[in-house]
């Protein structure tokens, strides 16, 4: 197999992802994938494989260390971060963090997590769903 592709962008921003590449890494019609710019200016490409990940999005008190109590909870199950954002919605009272995050190694047990997360006294609100 080749070692790079060269490609590409069409007039609305689309790139074709070579066959032998899509063959290889099983990407199939219809999959989502996820795309991560960086400040060099390099563009990451990962599929998000069904059953394999989840999105999740958790509003929390605005306070210091709330956010490193929930990253706790995620690491102590198992779960590999992909990509994340988080915001102060309303300085010293509310923030919210959203993420794309494999489940694989978790066991699926995405209620425990759940579970776990709620019992967190600065967590207001999780919403976690597969991919």
């Amino acid at each position: 197999m080749k070692n790079f592709n060269l490609v590409k962008l069409d007039s609305k921003g689309r790139i074709l992802v070579p066959f032998h590449v899509r063959n290889q890494l099983e990407l199939d019609d219809g999959m989502e994938l996820v795309v991560v710019g960086n400040e060099k200016k390099e563009i990451k490409i990962f599929p998000l494989i069904k059953g394999k990940a989840a999105t999740i999005h958790v509003m929390f008190s605005d306070v210091p260390g709330s956010l490193s109590k929930i990253l706790n909870v995620i690491s102590g199950n198992n779960i590999d971060i992909l990509t994340s954002i988080s915001r102060t919605l309303e300085k010293g009272e509310l923030a919210e963090w959203s993420a794309i995050i494999d489940i694989s190694r978790c066991n699926g047990n995405m209620k425990k997590l759940e579970n776990n997360l709620s019992k967190l006294k600065v967590v207001k609100k999780i919403e976690v769903e597969e991919k």
